[in-house]
């Protein structure tokens, strides 16, 4: 339901550091909102953008870009704007947990991704009794939920279930589904963020789904 009245078939160079004439041409077309898909360049992007007189406060970034600006632009300049990241956003006490051990951590992006990721890989090796690869690999599916097994979500709560015997799906920070014929999670989420006046990224909604299979 969008009309894309810029970019469906232009793009920049990678290495371009002047956006003047693009912001110009995005200007001419008019737009309600505009999306940035960029990394290093959003910055320069951004700036440019605001010169010209584009609203900034109606801004879409995505993963790559949706992060702290505070040191960036001017206070204010993102306020509204929507980021958004794939993957789930960690509970406070998540959060907590991992500065505990390291109190220098402040983004905490794929975190829960990767802390529910080694704990299935655990869970796999005392499945399948053995720590290679191929191991590892045949039993992902079974201890994500795949045989409809008993939903646990601690790694010390799946393991006491494995050693009785019993078949597991392991729900842990990301809530992701039981893996697919693809091995793929079968279920994910979307973070959707909102700017404010520091112009950082802040939690609002996560958008949830289905992942279609490979």
């Amino acid at each position: 339901g969008v009309n894309v009245v810029y970019g469906e078939k232009d793009t920049f160079d990678p290495t371009e550091t002047n956006f003047s004439s693009m912001v110009t041409a995005i200007k001419a077309t008019n737009p309600d909102a505009t999306l940035v898909i960029a990394f290093d360049q959003t910055v320069p992007l951004v700036k440019e953008l605001a010169a010209q007189g584009l609203d900034t406060h109606k801004l879409y970034m995505t993963d790559g870009n949706t992060v702290d600006h505070s040191a960036d632009f001017d206070a204010g300049l993102l306020k509204g704007s929507t980021g958004t990241i794939p993957g789930a956003h960690p509970t406070e006490e998540f959060q907590k947990n991992v500065k505990s051990f390291n109190a220098k951590i402040t983004d905490f992006t794929y975190t829960a991704e990767t802390y529910d990721a080694i704990v299935l890989a655990a869970l796999a090796v005392q499945k399948g009794g053995a720590t290679d690869g191929t191991t590892v690999q045949k039993n992902l599916m079974a201890v994500s939920g795949s045989t409809k097994g008993k939903e646990c979500d601690s790694y010390k709560a799946c393991l006491a279930l494995l050693k009785d015997g019993k078949e597991i799906q392991y729900k842990g920070q990301t809530s992701i589904g039981a893996f697919n014929d693809a091995h793929d999670p079968s279920s994910a989420s979307i973070g959707v963020y909102k700017y404010d006046a520091d112009n950082k990224p802040v939690f609002d909604h996560s958008q949830e789904g289905s992942v279609p299979k490979a």
